[in-house]
C-alpha cells in the first residue's frame, strides 16, 4: 500500500517553516473550534497571536489546534499573550 501511496511524494513545510500563517490558522481554528461547541467565538490579541509565532512547533498542524482548543476552554473571553504563555508554551519545553 506505501509503494502506491508514495508516487507523488508530497512536501509539506512544517509550522515552524511558515509562522506567518499562525494567525489566520489561529483565527480559522477557534471559530471552528467555538462554533463545534456552540460559544461564541473569542478573540486573540495581538500580542497573543505573537507568542503563539515565538513557540517551537515540534509537532504537526494537530498539535497547534490542540494547543487553540486548550486556550479556548481555559481562556476568557479574549485569549491574551499570558494566557499563550501559561497554558500553551508549558508542553514545548524541554522538547
Amino acid at each position: 500500500m506505501y509503494h502506491r501511496l508514495s508516487v507523488i511524494p508530497i512536501q509539506i513545510p512544517s509550522l515552524n517553516e511558515r509562522k506567518e500563517d499562525i494567525p489566520l490558522l489561529a483565527e480559522h481554528f477557534v471559530s471552528d473550534i467555538c462554533n463545534d461547541h456552540g460559544m461564541p467565538v473569542k478573540t486573540i490579541s495581538k500580542k497573543a497571536l505573537n507568542e503563539l509565532q515565538k513557540i517551537n512547533w515540534t509537532g504537526n498542524i494537530r498539535e497547534f489546534r490542540n494547543v487553540i482548543e486548550r486556550l479556548i476552554i481555559l481562556c476568557q473571553d479574549e485569549i491574551t499573550d499570558k494566557d499563550v504563555i501559561n497554558f500553551a508554551q508549558p508542553l514545548n519545553q524541554g522538547q
